[in-house]
């Protein structure tokens, strides 16, 4: 194996060679894996993995109409033998139907919020991270009425439909997911904590997690892996980590959790 003098040269020899799909593809071998795609949003997600996976059985959760269309688009432009499953519905740690979900300011072109946030949580008003909100301050710091307007038209509530993982599974006699991916913006411990005891089924988690003030609710590590490592599962990667240009923190990463059954020994570790 080859030597590297100092943990920079190994990190960017890393960076150089890794993506989330070939770090993804070294950890999942089957060439049909079940893939939960929660938080689907308009399909983007389920297309990296329809093209990395071409035989995968992909089930789409999206609860956001204003994503639908162009989710089944995507869907469509795969063979009809594809397999994948859209469910327009949330995902939460119970089955419940019509209850309050928040999607952001999705007709407004002064801002960059869009149909691709959206959630159970609201966009917090207060925040001192969210570059975006900061630029909207100052470019209606001269309006009192925009301002008052804009932030009170933010979230737009709505009602959705929500389901557990566990109830799903046992609806469809599911026994076992190969990858879950997880975007819900903040709403990440709910979902895993609605597999309950099937969360061991699971072989991979791919989620987010947001750690500035956009959202009324913010997260840690501990908030998932209070899930995760009694279900046997450990940190394997952090695959994007966004900072902040205004005050240099972390704002989100992307992880990556591997269940202790797919952890094979290795032995040329340095």
């Amino acid at each position: 194996m080859e030597k590297y003098k100092t943990n920079e040269e190994r990190t960017l020899e890393c960076l150089n060679n890794f993506s989330r799909e070939n770090t993804l593809k070294i950890i999942m071998k089957k060439k049909s894996p079940v893939i939960f795609d929660i938080g689907a949003n308009d399909g983007l997600s389920f297309k990296e993995f329809k093209n990395w996976w071409p035989k995968s059985i992909i089930h789409c959760f999206e609860p956001q109409k204003e994503c639908w269309p162009l989710l089944q688009d995507r869907v469509n432009s795969f063979s009809k033998e594809n397999k994948t499953f859209i469910n327009k519905l949330a995902v939460s740690s119970n089955t419940q139907k019509k209850v309050s979900f928040f999607t952001h300011n999705i007709d407004s072109e002064l801002s960059e919020f869009n149909s691709g946030l959206s959630g159970f949580n609201k966009i917090n008003f207060e925040s001192s991270d969210s570059i975006n909100l900061d630029r909207i301050r100052k470019e209606l710091s001269n309006d009192d009425y925009g301002v008052d307007s804009y932030f009170k038209d933010i979230n737009h509530e709505r009602l959705v439909d929500k389901i557990r993982l566990d109830d799903y599974m046992k609806n469809l006699g599911i026994n076992h997911i190969d990858i879950l991916k997880i975007d819900t913006q903040g709403h990440e411990p709910e979902v895993l904590s609605g597999l309950g005891g099937r969360l061991v089924d699971v072989d991979i988690v791919v989620t987010e997690l947001m750690f500035y003030d956009l959202y009324e609710r913010k997260l840690s590590f501990s908030d998932i892996e209070n899930y995760l490592l009694p279900a046997g599962f450990q940190l394997y990667d952090i695959s994007h980590i966004s900072k902040n240009p205004m005050n240099g923190r972390t704002d989100w990463i992307d992880v990556i959790y591997i269940n202790k059954n797919l952890i094979e020994p290795v032995n040329n570790s340095v």
